[in-house]
């Protein structure tokens, strides 16, 4: 299976007034996600689906359970074995827009290149997302002069600067107008059809309807919505 977790769970520890508590992100996951799909995740704010997505793209440690990703168990990898996994396979598209501000919308673009420290700029391999993303003619702006339909162009620009087989999405379309938001998940719909699995985390019901696979998260647990 091309993604699978078997009872994955992720606790935090709490501090309160009243000591010290356990708070269960994610209980007891299981699932497995085959090569090419396109799945949506919803579910209400507090209910897991942030901490999930960072489980199952390797940039948190589960508390218990398993994340196999193409037969690897992600989490049993060496830091830099897991890095370097995270960079050649998964792109991530992290809430809000997550570009670096002191760079301009190329750079963000180009920055796996950059901060992986391999040779060559990456200039042809930018200019191209861009341009596939449309914003091309932003590449010379910094993040704080666009605008949040243009900030989550340049965020997938960059999720997929490495060609990953998979990418993951957290919340790609909030705070956007529904024309920006059936123009972004149109882009990810044809990211998905060339071949990349595709993760969406959404609470927004229209925008789940999109995937192939659509779950539901709850206090934690995770359930698959049949179609």
């Amino acid at each position: 299976m091309f993604l699978e977790t078997n009872e994955l769970s992720k606790e935090f520890h709490r501090n309160s007034s009243r000591g010290q508590r356990v708070f269960t992100a994610v209980s007891d996951v299981s699932l497995a996600i085959e090569q090419g799909a396109f799945a949506t995740v919803t579910g209400k704010s507090g209910s897991g689906k942030t901490t999930l997505l960072t489980l199952l793209s390797g940039l948190a440690a589960p508390t218990s359970g398993t994340v196999r990703f193409k037969g690897q168990d992600m989490h049993a990898l060496p830091d830099k074995e897991l890095s370097a996994l995270r960079n050649r396979d998964i792109g991530f598209v992290p809430q809000g827009s997550g570009l670096l501000g002191n760079l301009t919308v190329y750079d963000n673009v180009r920055a796996p290149q950059i901060f992986a420290g391999r040779g060559g700029s990456g200039s042809e391999r930018a200019e191209f997302l861009l341009e596939v993303m449309g914003v091309y003619d932003l590449a010379d702006e910094y993040p704080s002069s666009l605008s949040g339909g243009e900030m989550r162009r340049v965020s997938i620009a960059r999720a997929l600067f490495n060609d990953p087989v998979l990418l993951i999405a957290d919340e790609p379309m909030g705070d956007l107008d529904p024309e920006n938001t059936l123009a972004v998940m149109e882009l990810l719909k044809g990211i998905n059809r060339q071949g990349t699995t595709v993760i969406v985390v959404t609470h927004e019901a229209e925008v789940a309807s999109f995937g192939s696979r659509r779950f539901s998260m709850t206090n934690g647990m995770l359930s698959e919505i049949m179609q």
